[in-house]
């Protein structure tokens, strides 16, 4: 468990800073130190508690633009009943080489021609959401389709990360629920992730530090790499 500790604590401060990368860094280390359901739950539980510490940093959810997360979050639902059915037809290894393949492909796309579209067309958002969904049941990645729709609408660094704390929150939410109602509570390890808890805000915090210092250029470089970042980690999952 102390590689999950430093995991918990390395990913907190990754997604504070940048609006994502939590699961990307501290999956490995708890699919290594507990059993495939405990440590789906477990992700789930503290990003749960690290998201709500980034939406109500300043006492109240701010820079979150509900009314284009709303249709995005409810295309997701359809999308996390796909993915479930996808895992079963498919091999979890086969959806993460395509996964990755695809990230990296959309992250370069993106950087080549340029990030800032604001009149994205609705459908853009519906598909955003609908592939995420997909992907939080089939191989437990949904960030990076949220994250390329938002930084592709050219919204300002405090709005992206507020929007995605929003949209992992609520899937956060859903997948919990569906996880601890097939599996029943004993897929929750309390006494391992209580500790992990503390880790989390600490790096919730070091991560808002780095947050507030990094300007819109920059951020959004470091956001793309980690979207490419993403994409390499499942195509090297899947090959393994």
């Amino acid at each position: 468990m102390a590689l999950a500790a430093v995991a918990a604590f390395a990913g907190a401060a990754v997604q504070s800073a940048t609006g994502f990368g939590f699961a990307l860094v501290l999956s490995p280390a708890l699919f290594a130190a507990m059993d495939p359901v405990e440590a789906v739950t477990a992700l789930l539980v503290l990003g749960l508690a690290l998201n709500l510490l980034v939406l109500f940093e300043r006492g109240r959810p701010e820079h979150v633009d509900w009314p284009a997360l709303a249709p995005m979050l409810v295309a997701a639902v359809p999308g996390l009943a796909a993915g479930a059915v996808a895992l079963t037809q498919l091999s979890k290894e086969a959806l993460q080489v395509a996964v990755g393949v695809a990230v990296i492909l959309a992250a370069a796309w993106q950087l080549r021609h340029g990030r800032r579209r604001p009149d994205l067309p609705p459908a853009a958002g519906w598909t955003a959401g609908f592939v995420s969904g997909a992907l939080t049941t089939s191989i437990s990645v949904s960030g990076p389709p949220i994250v390329l729709w938002l930084e592709a609408r050219g919204v300002r660094p405090e709005e992206f990360r507020a929007s995605l704390a929003a949209s992992f929150l609520v899937l956060n939410l859903a997948g919990g629920v569906l996880l601890l109602a097939a599996e029943g509570t004993g897929a929750l390890d309390a006494g391992a992730v209580a500790p992990l808890l503390g880790l989390v805000a600490v790096g919730y915090g070091v991560g808002a530090v780095a947050f507030r210092r990094l300007d819109r250029e920059r951020f959004f470089a470091l956001v793309l790499a980690l979207v490419v970042c993403t994409g390499a980690a499942s195509v090297v999952a899947g090959l393994a």
